[in-house]
């Protein structure tokens, strides 16, 4: 099986090369692009071309090297981890996956899954080894956190094992789902979604395994479920929490035989697919509390993905912020706007309750309020409630202060927790920008002598950061 490498300093290649001669691979290198180009057309054409994204080579050059190439081939983009974000041009492409070059276990991953296909496109085809290459679109970051979460992806996606994934809401499930979906050898055949928070309980037996015609009030023609609809691809059933016991039990049937009933009829008909749930509640403590049956769980958590919230995985904010700037400039026709150090601070220190979907909604509001080409703290909308601490919390004064000393403790401390930020403090105090310059003021008239390690003085506001 011919492989090709793109490395203009030739470090990264000598580490492959004997990585893919381990799996049958022949290996040749190549120092350009125009050297890759050529070698791919005069030669038989690579199956496998690995690109080390360095130097002044650009990932729209590499891009267009792979539109112009047959998609059977699987190609594998090296970048530096400061490189990832802005890489949609080459992902959006079938066949190519983007990984870290130091991530030595997600590269060894993706040749074990690559040359495994190659090496059955060789023979004759069968769906049981074909596997996607480009299954993590949309999944954004590179937080150890999340790398775990990728890893055990790729080890249970080549099967069938039954998966649920337990995490808060917005916190991804279906895009995992999603990506095991494409990764599997089901990958050609449908991903149907049930989501049993959007289905009244009186119709969710119906949405399970269809109806036949008259079987109730309003069944006025016969429907397939979405184990029919899923039929030899992937099953996924969201918040399966929420499926009413009795429910619960017909399900756990449907998983032992293979088989359901639709409602009315009475003729078993098998069904082949793979099931992946997902929870934003512990189903554990479902289980222990009994609103939630032990033997279905044991049946549909045969591997557990547990998500992590996004205030445990703080460094791929910035990541997640560059990528919803992107998509969204598009969508509203609108430049990509730049993000004062202070709007990613706040961003970057907020609980998110939300989780990413409510970052994905805090950046697409602010990109369309934003007045100029620059996204600041006074249109970033989050709860006043949630806590955004920037640099440190704020302690609470000490007792025996009159209501008015309180105050001014907090604000002043408040101001020292970011650094002097006048626009920053206020959007964390809850209080217009206004409002605080005239507090401040009056503060500074009265002589307090909390102001002078500032530089305040009775004619100006303390640490004249704007």
């Amino acid at each position: 099986m011919k492989s090709l490498i793109l490395d203009e300093t030739l470090d990264v290649s000598s580490q492959l090369r004997p990585r893919l001669s381990g799996r049958g691979c022949k290996v040749q290198s190549v120092c350009s692009l125009q050297e890759l180009e050529l070698t791919a057309s005069l030669q038989e054409p690579p199956k496998l071309v690995i690109v080390n994204l360095t130097g002044e080579l650009t990932a729209w050059q590499v891009s267009r090297y792979f539109q112009a190439r047959p998609v059977s081939r699987a190609g594998l983009i090296l970048v530096d981890r400061d490189r990832m974000p802005g890489l949609d041009s080459l992902t959006a492409l079938p066949g190519i996956d983007c990984v870290e070059r130091d991530d030595t276990a997600r590269i060894d991953a993706w040749l074990d899954r690559v040359t495994g296909r190659i090496g059955a496109m060789s023979s004759p085809p069968s769906p049981a080894h074909v596997v996607t290459t480009n299954a993590y679109s949309g999944i954004i970051g590179q937080s150890q956190q999340l790398r775990e979460v990728l890893a055990k992806i790729d080890k249970v996606a080549g099967g069938d094992a039954n998966v649920c994934i337990m995490g808060e809401s917005g916190t991804g499930k279906e895009l995992i789902a999603r990506a095991i979906h494409q990764s599997s050898p089901r990958r050609d055949q449908p991903l149907v979604t049930l989501d049993c928070t959007a289905i009244p309980e009186g119709l969710m037996e119906s949405q399970l395994f269809g109806h036949r015609r008259g079987s109730f009030t309003g069944a006025v023609e016969h429907r397939n479920g979405v184990f029919a609809l899923a039929h030899t691809g992937t099953l996924f059933i969201d918040e399966i929490s929420e499926l009413p016991l009795p429910l619960q039990a017909k399900l756990l049937r449907v998983i032992q035989a293979h088989e359901f009933v639709k409602v009315g009829g009475s003729k078993p008909i098998r069904t082949d697919i793979r099931l992946i749930t997902a929870s934003n509640k512990d189903l554990r403590e479902a289980v222990a509390d009994g609103s939630f049956r032990a033997d279905l769980y044991y049946r549909i958590a045969v591997v557990m993905i547990q998500l992590p919230p996004l205030r445990e995985r703080r460094d791929d904010i910035p990541r997640l912020v560059e990528h919803f700037l992107e998509k969204f400039s598009t969508v509203h026709r609108k430049p990509i706007p730049a993000l004062t150090p202070q709007a990613l601070e706040i961003l970057t220190s907020y609980s998110w309750p939300g989780n990413v979907r409510q970052l994905e909604n805090c950046i697409e509001q602010a990109l369309v309020l934003a007045d100029d080409e620059t996204i600041d703290v006074d249109v970033l909308s989050l709860d006043e409630h949630e806590p955004r601490k920037a640099s440190g919390s704020v302690p609470s004064a000490p007792l025996g202060l009159t209501l008015r000393e309180v105050e001014q403790e907090h604000i002043l401390r408040t101001l020292r927790a970011v650094d002097g930020s006048r626009t920053r403090a206020a959007k964390i105090l809850g209080i217009s920008l206004r409002c605080l310059q005239y507090k401040l003021k009056s503060y500074a008239e009265e002589g307090a002598e909390h102001l002078e390690p500032f530089g305040g003085s009775q004619t100006n506001y303390p640490l004249g950061v704007q």
